[in-house]
């Protein structure tokens, strides 16, 4: 039967399919027939007459073949393998990227410049990192582990960060600016967020202080550059702000409350402290009257940020020993942190602040307090309060 015609017919296809594809059978190359190439062809790179003589009979083998090509095209890789991507910190990136930037410059587009610092220098995308993490925590805060990732980031920020603080180049400064602005930030945002509440695990005053003056060190620090600072964009800023003064003259008129906060200051302290009370208190109400009046050339918290900067040092000496009229004014500062409490960072403080001096005061003094405790009710229905937010 062997030698009879289908054994000859068999032994003929047989040996035309030990033949091989096209290219080997041209250069006379033995071809180990693999399907769907050739061994030889995938090492040329090239396309195997095996591949281009099979009928696309199913999805797989059509993808089979494109999956082919494209490998054709991609060098041989024999080094370390890719690191899987760090998908939780994209995610943070992402969120800095296209919500938490803006959240901070709320009346511009932030520099392209910023974002591509943090690609060059890695404290300050630590630094942005974590606060985006907070940021998203805000948002989202049955997701505990963005505080773990958030307190990591920062970590790594300050850790990275301090030789450069220590001598602040010129090639770090903006950097550093950058750093500085977010950690600011963090510093507020931090505390407010953390599950276990404002004002009863951690004191706020102790919490506000901290960030006070974490916000005066960065500023003596970044003078010793200004050089280079004073030309970008970010501080222009702020050194051309526009010129509010007049606005000074109408504030007893505007807010009654002031001349009497006035009276109240000079009736429990006297000399430097007096001074110091007393200008803190004339620039929470003309910062007030900046916010309110100029709402479309301020929406941001900025006048927030800079009233601990401008206040006497003697007037944070005086919070820090809680003396009872320095504590009266830091109520009044809550009232104009919410006319800006819309802002995520700052949303939890002005509550948190008013309930934590108003149960350490005598009650004599306590009664000062009605206003900014009145001004922050009316502002929270412009404002509401997140819901579940611990004060």
């Amino acid at each position: 039967m062997r030698g009879g015609p289908v054994g000859e017919r068999q032994r003929k296809t047989h040996k035309k399919s030990r033949a091989g594809c096209e290219a080997c059978k041209a250069r006379h190359y033995k071809c180990d027939e693999g399907r769907p190439s050739c061994g030889r062809c995938v090492k040329r790179k090239v396309e195997c007459s095996f591949t281009t003589s099979q009928s696309p009979v199913s999805d797989v083998s059509v993808n089979t073949k494109v999956f082919n090509a494209i490998s054709h095209n991609i060098t041989e890789h024999n080094g370390d393998p890719v690191s899987p991507l760090p998908m939780a910190d994209l995610e943070l990136y992402h969120q800095g990227l296209t919500r938490t930037r803006y959240t901070i410059t709320p009346d511009a587009e932030p520099e392209r410049e910023q974002s591509d610092l943090s690609l060059q220098f890695p404290y300050l995308m630590h630094a942005n990192l974590a606060l985006a993490a907070l940021h998203l925590y805000s948002e989202q805060s049955d997701r505990l582990e963005l505080l773990s990732r958030a307190a990591a980031h920062q970590h790594a920020a300050l850790s990275q960060v301090r030789p450069h603080i220590v001598d602040v180049t010129a090639e770090h400064s903006q950097a550093i600016l950058g750093f500085a602005a977010a950690t600011s930030i963090f510093a507020l945002a931090e505390p407010a967020y953390d599950p276990r509440g404002l004002g009863l695990v951690r004191d706020p005053v102790d919490e506000l202080l901290n960030s006070f003056y974490l916000g005066r060190g960065i500023k003596t620090i970044l003078t010793q550059r200004w050089d280079v600072l004073q030309h970008k964009d970010s501080i222009k800023k702020v050194t051309r702000l526009p010129e509010y003064t007049a606005l000074k003259a109408t504030l007893d008129d505007t807010y009654p409350a002031y001349p009497v906060l006035r009276d109240v200051i000079s009736q429990n302290c006297q000399g430097e402290e007096a001074v110091s009370c007393l200008e803190a208190a004339e620039n929470v109400f003309f910062y007030m009257a900046i916010m309110e009046t100029h709402q479309q050339e301020v929406p941001g918290p900025m006048y927030i940020q800079m009233w601990p900067l401008h206040v006497n040092a003697l007037f944070l000496n005086m919070l820090a020993d809680r003396t009872p009229i320095a504590l009266v004014v830091l109520g009044y500062y809550a009232a104009l942190m919410r006319t800006r409490s819309n802002t995520w960072w700052l949303e939890r403080w002005p509550s948190a602040i008013i309930q934590h001096v108003t149960s350490v005061l005598d009650p004599n003094l306590v009664v000062h307090l009605d206003w900014p405790e009145q001004k922050i009710l009316q502002l929270d229905q412009v404002f509401p309060s997140p819901v579940g937010s611990e004060t």
